[in-house]
């Protein structure tokens, strides 16, 4: 997803409902598989960090909570209100991955995203690919916790091909 389709997902989830609207800007923010994002809990959360324990033999990452100018990016004010009512030790969002998903694709229908762009790893993927144009391919390997440059170089080799095909 470009940044454009990512801004009318989050609003059509933000208009639904404010823990949605959570979980996508989450996933797409900090470049989090469903499961890590149906994972969290209030401890992931601290000054104005996220600190996030990848899983598939990924990097633990922790990243500051972003504030743009933009209501539909503005991370850090969001979490903080929904943190005061989230219980010491739950997670933040209890629903299952596969619930989450399911939610991912019907927001992206609403928003007009192709089908094959309505699935919550896509928010992985349009942040890294967003990101590869402006941090070194280091950064960007550290920032998505991988620990295969080779994994993270695949997003180089996706802009290369989406120029030559331009």
């Amino acid at each position: 997803m470009d940044r454009n389709q990512v801004l009318v997902l989050l609003g059509s989830a933000r208009a639904a409902s404010e823990r949605d609207f959570l979980m996508i800007l989450l996933a797409y923010r900090h470049g989090l598989r469903a499961s890590e994002v149906c994972g969290l809990t209030a401890e992931n959360f601290a000054d104005g960090f996220i600190t996030v324990r990848r899983l598939k033999g990924s990097l633990k990452t922790v990243h500051p909570l972003f504030e743009s100018g933009n209501p539909l990016l503005d991370e850090k004010p969001a979490i903080t209100e929904w943190l005061k009512d989230v219980p010491k030790g739950e997670r933040l969002f209890p629903i299952t991955r596969q619930h989450f998903h399911r939610l991912f694709q019907h927001y992206a229908k609403e928003a007009g995203i192709p089908r094959p762009l309505a699935h919550p790893h896509v928010a992985k993927h349009s942040i890294a690919m967003e990101l590869v144009h402006k941090v070194g391919i280091e950064e960007l390997r550290q920032f998505i916790g991988h620990k295969s440059l080779s994994s993270t170089g695949q997003y180089l080799k996706s802009r290369i091909s989406r120029r030559v095909t331009r």
